[in-house]
């Protein structure tokens, strides 16, 4: 099973993203700012991070650039981030699930990374 890091301060976005990805088969590890996904990404393996851009603490356009630095291959999903963010895709928010799962479905069959 595939670990993801939801990086979120917002509940309402944690309660709708959650139990989707754990349905979709995935092991959800919840990071309630930027700093803290960062620390929990030095200390684990993860599939992919979703970020969600609203501002509180390190921003997540600086953790993205440090996520990529310790693990390059890994995908990273900002919510309602800038769309000239090179390093990540974006979705807007609010978040629409099915586009959500589209989008991890479409990563798996592209991606090198083996979804066990």
């Amino acid at each position: 099973m595939d670990d993801i890091l939801l990086c979120t301060h917002d509940p309402m976005l944690v309660k709708n993203l959650y139990g989707v990805l754990r349905d979709e088969g995935y092991d959800v590890e919840i990071a309630d700012h930027s700093a803290l996904a960062v620390q929990l990404l030095l200390k684990r393996k993860f599939y992919a991070v979703i970020i969600d851009c609203k501002p509180f603490g390190l921003s997540a356009e600086d953790a993205v650039q440090i996520m990529k630095t310790v693990s390059p291959a890994m995908p990273i999903i900002l919510v309602g981030g800038s769309e000239e963010e090179p390093n990540a895709l974006n979705i807007k928010g609010p978040v629409d699930l099915e586009e959500l799962r589209a989008l991890l479905n479409i990563m798996h069959q592209s991606s090198k990374i083996p979804y066990h």
